[in-house]
């Protein structure tokens, strides 16, 4: 290959540049200027910064699917416990009312018992005082036996 020589009409304009060659000069990619890595750059950034919110969105969505499925199960056990509770509720009134009409069962059943008892009191006590009495009687003529056999 032999060296290209600069044409006369070259000479004095480019001092110390060599002429272009003619086929080498579209063979070479030609180098961006600044603006070129200036928009590089940007793009770059931009992709980034895409790519950094698509992270964001899919972490928050993550993160919220995590919790609605805690949520999902919370909401069933406490609408379950709830529900228990309602039906207990429920039980809980009617059981009342019953006892609330009951009441008067409930009052004559006490003194009933309480009569009972007392009248069992009073029995125990008349069977003592009678005990007592046929004692103090058999001491009498007990007594009145002695003073007939010993008069004085």
């Amino acid at each position: 290959m032999a060296k290209a020589t600069p044409s006369a009409d070259s000479k004095g304009k480019g001092r110390g540049k060599p002429a272009p060659l003619e086929g080498v000069e579209k063979a070479l990619p030609t180098r961006p200027g600044t603006s070129g890595t200036e928009h590089l750059l940007i793009t770059n950034r931009r992709q980034a910064s895409e790519q950094f919110v698509k992270a964001q969105r899919a972490e928050k969505a993550y993160r919220a699917k995590k919790h609605a499925s805690l949520a999902k199960y919370n909401y069933a056990d406490t609408k379950g416990h709830f529900k228990e509770s309602f039906t207990h509720c429920g039980l809980g009134m009617k059981g009342l009312v019953s006892v609330i009409r009951a009441v008067p069962y409930l009052i004559r059943d006490k003194r009933e018992k309480r009569r009972q008892k007392a009248e069992l009191a009073k029995r125990q006590r008349d069977l003592e005082r009678k005990k007592k009495l046929e004692e103090e009687l058999a001491r009498q003529e007990v007594d009145d036996d002695a003073d007939e056999e010993h008069p004085e």
